[in-house]
């Protein structure tokens, strides 16, 4: 008998905490949809305002005008091509700096030095701990170009390529209208 008064209370006490659950999982929902713009509009907000840091922010690791120029993202196969052009092709201090900026980064990246990233993007950003961690695991060649420069990342290893993809979303998504994911 007191075997069956402990299953009994067992299922009542399930079927409530379950009742509970559902309850609250379905408030959660509806609060949810009814801020939902109010919600995107906070994310956007502060989007923005990241953006206006990072934009800001700039000249402590790039010396060239970031009203002048654009970076591009361009993911590969096997890794990744990091370009950046002046937006007038004329401009040959912006270009110069360009090129200087990226000769410097050049050999810190192929060191797995990605310390200029992460002073402007913070030392968290995504997927700076694998590429920081993974020294000769890709390469980085440099090219100069007529209107900037470029440096392309290459890696034979599945998860580096994958870190290089995350790290230029999150440039991509940092920089905002300062960067492009294609030429």
């Amino acid at each position: 008998m007191k075997n069956k008064n402990i299953f009994h209370g067992y299922i009542w006490f399930t079927l409530l905490t379950g009742i509970f659950f559902t309850v609250s999982i379905s408030q959660n929902i509806r609060a949810q949809q009814k801020m939902g713009n109010d919600s995107m509009q906070m994310k956007d907000s502060t989007l923005m305002m990241r953006r206006e840091m990072i934009h800001s922010r700039s000249s402590m690791v790039m010396p060239f005008n970031m009203n002048k120029v654009t970076h591009f993202f361009i993911k590969t196969k096997n890794g990744g091509i990091l370009m950046i052009k002046s937006k007038n092709a004329q401009d040959t201090l912006q270009i110069g700096l360009i090129r200087d900026h990226l000769k410097k980064e050049h050999k810190l990246f192929s060191n797995a030095d990605f310390k200029d990233p992460k002073t402007l993007h913070g030392a968290n950003m995504p997927g700076l701990k694998v590429l920081t961690n993974s020294k000769n695991k890709f390469k980085v060649n440099y090219k100069k170009l007529s209107d900037g420069a470029e440096l392309t990342f290459t890696s034979t290893y599945p998860a580096v390529i994958k870190a290089l993809h995350i790290w230029f979303d999150a440039q991509l998504k940092d920089h905002g209208k300062d960067a492009r994911s294609h030429e």
